[in-house]
């Protein structure tokens, strides 16, 4: 028979397959995860919009984060840090996609940063911003 510990054991390495040596003490925290929107100086001097993804408050260290335009996977302008940044025994991660002003200001466009299955999306917030983004220009 398995006890509660051996349980909890197995459900922790089903969650994180990652081979890190997590101790059945350990609290695994999910991240908190926010889309910042391109300036508009980056917009308008270079015709470029760098949208960034910040991953932060989770524990332990290991967090893959994924673009998706429109529902497919993005690689191509994608930059992410190589490494999690630690602040009170837990991490933060950073990741950028950088798309033409066209891109962005296409109101049929949906942006996404994927973790581990939950997305946060910038579909609402990339049309607030482009529509009055429109009217200075």
């Amino acid at each position: 028979m398995f006890s509660s510990t051996d349980r909890k054991q197995e459900f922790i390495t089903a969650l994180c397959p990652c081979g890190l040596d997590i101790k059945k003490n350990d609290v695994i925290k999910p991240p908190a995860v926010a889309i910042f929107s391109p300036s508009k100086q980056e917009i308008q001097e270079k015709s470029k919009a760098t949208l960034v993804c910040l991953a932060s408050g989770f524990y332990p260290d290991t967090l893959k984060l994924v673009w998706k335009v429109n529902g497919a996977e993005r690689t191509e302008g994608v930059g992410t840090d190589e490494t999690s940044t630690s602040y009170e025994n837990t991490y933060s991660l950073t990741s950028r996609l950088r798309i033409s002003s066209q891109e962005w200001f296409n109101p049929l466009n949906r942006f996404e940063c994927v973790h581990f299955g939950v997305k946060i999306s910038l579909t609402v917030a990339q049309l607030l911003i482009a529509q009055s983004w429109m009217l200075i220009f």
